[in-house]
């Protein structure tokens, strides 16, 4: 859920249950006061009578008008309830009820839920009792009944304008809200591109110093992150450089020794077994089997130390250069069953030798790795440079796109750790480039795309 909408929704929440707990001591402040009403009520009532039995005794008025209801007493009773008059022995003498005034809200202007939830709660139409004594002796009892559809009446007209205020109130407390914690959480979108930007492997992004102080140390967390990672990473990028450069060199060196020292010796076994098979013709026959034998076991000793040397350091690349060592590595593996086609477009010669000896690399893994799992039938190498291709020698990027139409998962590929990919990932990391695996437009095959900076 949006925060933003988690935070209105608590705070609307909250609102509610303060109008829920205002309400509900509105509808107890309502009951208490008209219990208050009907006690003062009859209170006066008392005293009346009392009035009235002290006239009586004195004989300032007729004996026996007490048992009366007097008009006088009848105006005092408040609308919405009754007020009866029991005797001592608890026999009802008379009773006089009220109507509803017209300004008074009625039962039926109140909802039916209001109505039932309120004679629930506080069970309206309780009667109130006030005794009537006069010089300690007891004369009855005045018994107020107030109607319950009356209580309900003016409890509703009490909590309505208040349940109407507070909704508007929080109504706007929630609009207000809303935009207050928006202005407050925009910095959060700054924080979410500096993460997509560390995601996309840019360890350069640093956010700024925000104004909430939360939001301001999670800022300066991120930024130490950040600093640390591509601190991290250029001592990484620099140790795999540097083991890139004495892998390189400790290659050139055995393939200069196999060539110098190897490749020297099996030429001269090649002549030893020559001449021998040689003499053997002359002087015994018998031994010229053996002779033939060896020569083709040096013979295949040769083809493998050819092969060696062009894995460890293609002969000519110094002198060729890239383009004309990758051609005769593509023609090396076209007289396979694969079909390799070379695809050049741009200015390879001005290359630093790093960057010229990782592309070779690569495109070399590539085949290697669709002749051993991918089963291809058509490979196609692209090399692409863009950028200035001036004297400048530390400007531009080269693309190295090898695709093939073999049985290769890219989502598997992505994920496997084989010294093949393992070596790739570093040569180009190396040289700080990007390495990325894809499916091909057909619904077979692997894409192996390499970013490589001339920087590098």
């Amino acid at each position: 859920m949006n925060l933003k909408l988690y935070l209105t929704l608590r705070v609307a929440l909250l609102a509610f249950l303060c109008l829920v707990l205002a309400s509900g001591y509105v509808l107890w402040q309502a009951q208490r006061e008209q219990h208050q009403a009907i006690g003062t009520t009859l209170s006066t009532m008392a005293k009346q009578f009392q009035i009235r039995l002290s006239s009586v005794q004195v004989g300032f008025d007729r004996v026996g008008r007490f048992l009366y209801w007097d008009p006088l007493v009848d105006s005092e009773i408040a609308p919405g309830f009754c007020v009866r008059y029991e005797d001592a022995q608890g026999r009802t003498v008379t009773t006089s009820c009220r109507g509803f005034d017209p300004d008074e809200p009625q039962e039926s202007a109140a909802p039916v839920w209001f109505a039932a939830f309120y004679r629930v709660a506080f069970d309206p139409g309780q009667e109130t009792v006030a005794p009537l004594a006069w010089r300690q002796r007891d004369y009855g009892r005045l018994v107020a009944t107030p109607d319950a559809g009356s209580q309900v009446a003016r409890a509703w007209h009490a909590v309505r304008s208040l349940m109407g205020l507070t909704a508007v109130t929080v109504l706007a407390l929630c609009v207000l809200v809303y935009f207050a914690i928006d202005r407050a959480l925009r910095p959060t979108r700054e924080i979410l591109l500096g993460l997509e930007r560390l995601e996309r492997g840019d360890l350069t992004a640093r956010l700024p110093a925000f104004e909430l102080i939360e939001l301001r140390r999670l800022s300066t967390g991120l930024n130490r992150l950040a600093t640390s990672l591509e601190q991290g990473v250029a001592e990484r990028t620099e140790l795999t450089r540097k083991l890139v450069s004495v892998q390189e060199e400790e290659r050139r060196h055995l393939a200069r020794e196999l060539h110098d020292e190897f490749g020297q010796c099996l030429a001269a076994i090649s002549a030893a077994a020559a001449s021998v098979g040689l003499t053997a013709r002359q002087q015994c026959p018998e031994l010229v089997s053996e002779a033939e034998r060896l020569t083709r076991i040096t013979e295949h000793m040769m083809q493998m130390l050819r092969g060696m040397l062009q894995r460890l350091r293609p002969p000519g690349f110094d002198e060729l250069g890239l383009i004309e060592s990758l051609r005769g590595l593509v023609a090396q593996w076209n007289g396979r069953s694969t079909r390799i086609d070379l695809d050049v477009n741009g200015d390879f010669e001005r290359l630093p030798e790093p960057v010229t000896i990782g592309i070779f690399r690569i495109v070399q893994e590539c085949l290697t790795n669709v002749a051993k799992h991918a089963d291809a039938t058509w490979v196609s190498v692209r090399l692409r440079r863009s950028g200035d291709e001036s004297d400048d020698r530390t400007a531009g990027k080269v693309d190295v796109i090898v695709e093939d139409n073999g049985r290769s998962d890219a989502g598997a590929m992505s994920g496997a750790s084989g010294l093949g990919l393992l070596g790739m990932r570093e040569r180009v990391a190396a040289l700080g480039g990007q390495l990325t695996l894809s499916g091909a437009d057909s619904s077979r095959g692997l894409v192996v795309h390499a970013l490589i900076p001339v920087a590098a």
